[in-house]
């Protein structure tokens, strides 16, 4: 017996079928852009977009109240991420596979857990963190994946 779906229905199914089969999907660093609203469904929220001149912004909250912005090239890559909210987000999300940079360069800090902002800067990556209580904010960013033009100043 063959069954015939609306065209939607069944490009719906093969989307699930996919994101089930490839797990969670993460707009880190270096992600793509697919993986970004992949990113606002997994935290119950919706993606909102932001057209600018020399690249885009999503921006969700996530379930934790944390609002974050992924910062997409014109090639749609995920070159900046940064966040506002009550809690720290999923730092390991975010950075992707620049997590582990981000771990080194926080041993090599004097004193890490001292601090109540930390800067973690290369020529690969920078990730700047800080806040208290309830009041968290940060950025991260692959300078070599920044159009040309834009300004780390421009990370909110």
């Amino acid at each position: 017996m063959i069954r015939r779906y609306p065209t939607g229905t069944l490009l719906l199914l093969i989307a699930g079928i996919n994101l089930l089969r490839a797990g969670p999907a993460c707009a880190a660093l270096g992600g793509d852009a697919a993986s970004v609203l992949a990113d606002g469904v997994a935290s119950k929220g919706a993606v909102n977009a932001v057209i600018r001149q020399q690249y885009d912004i999503e921006e969700f909250t996530a379930d934790t109240g944390v609002q974050v912005r992924e910062y997409l090239n014109r090639d749609g890559v995920v070159f900046a991420v940064s966040w506002t909210g009550p809690v720290l987000p999923d730092l390991k999300r975010l950075l992707g596979a620049h997590f582990a940079a981000y771990t080194e360069g926080l041993a090599a800090l004097n004193h890490p857990g001292v601090q109540r902002s930390v800067r973690v800067a290369s020529s690969a990556l920078v990730v700047e963190s800080g806040g208290h209580l309830r009041a968290y904010a940060g950025r991260a960013y692959v300078p070599a994946l920044m159009p040309a033009g834009v300004s780390p100043a421009e990370l909110r």
